[in-house]
């Protein structure tokens, strides 16, 4: 399966995001940057705040310490932060270019700051608050999240690599490897995932035991 690729602050409640900019985008596309990043912003500001010895966190970053919740806690801030910027520039690449050639939903060079390469394909993704836990095609990840994904590999947010690339893999790398977990992009895309949205949704068909 296609995922996304890569070639290779205090929390702020008051404080409104800052404009950012596109470049190579329709309006619909400008608009749906606008949208995606103001959505991810309140996701990863959520996330930040559930970072706890919770079940979600030991799924995506594997067994609960002080130390590496403080770490995981202070890279979804540094996310939140490179929005808050303002300096976020999306460029909407044709499916010719370099790092979309290959059906990719985005990428970006780690150390140029905050330059999203949205490939034509992110604009098929589902929007976060879409979906219902247990959806077939939630595995391929949502518009927020890829925002999520992406702006942790810059180098002055969190420096992230891709260890894995689903979530069946990416838990079961947290319980062999939490260094690895820690490190991992799509680590904070679930977790920001679960807890800001499935977590908190009854699954379709389920009946309730409460």
């Amino acid at each position: 399966m296609k995922r996304v690729s890569v070639l290779f602050c205090a929390l702020l409640f008051a404080q409104p995001a800052a404009a950012q900019s596109v470049t190579g985008c329709d309006k619909d596309q400008a608009l749906a940057v606008e949208r995606v990043l103001r959505n991810a912003k309140e996701l990863t500001l959520k996330a930040a705040t559930s970072v706890g010895d919770t079940p979600e966190y030991e799924r995506w970053f594997g067994e609960y310490s002080r130390g590496n919740a403080e770490e995981v806690r202070a890279n979804l801030k540094a996310i939140v932060g490179a929005i808050r910027s303002g300096a976020v520039t999306a460029s909407c690449n044709l499916p010719t270019q370099d790092g979309c050639d290959s059906g990719e939903y985005a990428w970006v060079y780690p150390h140029e700051p905050y330059l999203l390469h949205l490939c034509p394909p992110f604009f098929d993704l589902p929007h976060l608050t879409a979906l219902e836990p247990g959806a077939r095609h939630s595995d391929n990840g949502t518009q927020e999240g890829t925002i999520v994904h992406e702006l942790s590999h810059f180098l002055r947010v969190a420096g992230t690599d891709d260890h894995c690339y689903s979530r069946g893999d990416c838990s079961q790398m947290a319980v062999r490897d939490v260094a690895r977990a820690i490190d991992n992009a799509d680590s904070y895309q679930y977790f920001t995932e679960d807890v800001t949205y499935y977590a908190r949704q009854p699954v379709v068909g389920k009946t309730s035991t409460d």
